[in-house]
């Protein structure tokens, strides 16, 4: 078996909870998530009737970046949106990765679980 063909892969998952976000309503906490969520990922979360749930299913996303790669990166550079109501996955100024994502939420937790390929230059 060829395990090394996997040297390239990393898989992370990770779990929030909801009521995390809750906590620290958006208006009276504008610089911590600024810190963490792009423009665009503010607004979207925002524009949703729960955005404490879509705030930690986006956070959710970010670590379990942060768990798949081999490369230090800021949660602000990790850009999450959406694609026929999937989750995606964009580093800023970095295409070197690909990335599998899934995401939910229940009641009290999101979780979100990425496969990260680093794409291998020729």
């Amino acid at each position: 078996t060829n395990f090394y063909m996997l040297e390239n892969f990393g898989i992370g998952i990770d779990i929030v909870e909801i009521k995390r976000f809750q906590d620290k309503p958006f208006e009276k906490n504008i610089n911590f998530y600024k810190k963490i969520f792009t423009e665009s990922e503010i607004k979207y979360c925002l524009n949703k009737k729960n955005s404490a749930e879509t705030f930690a299913s986006k956070f959710a996303i970010k670590e379990a970046v942060i768990k798949s790669i081999k490369k230090q990166i800021e949660l602000f550079n990790i850009i999450t949106d959406y694609e026929d109501s999937k989750p995606v996955v964009s580093l800023k100024n970095d295409n070197t990765y690909k990335f599998l994502v899934s995401s939910t939420h229940e009641k009290l937790f999101a979780i979100s679980t990425v496969i990260s390929e680093k794409q291998i230059s020729s």
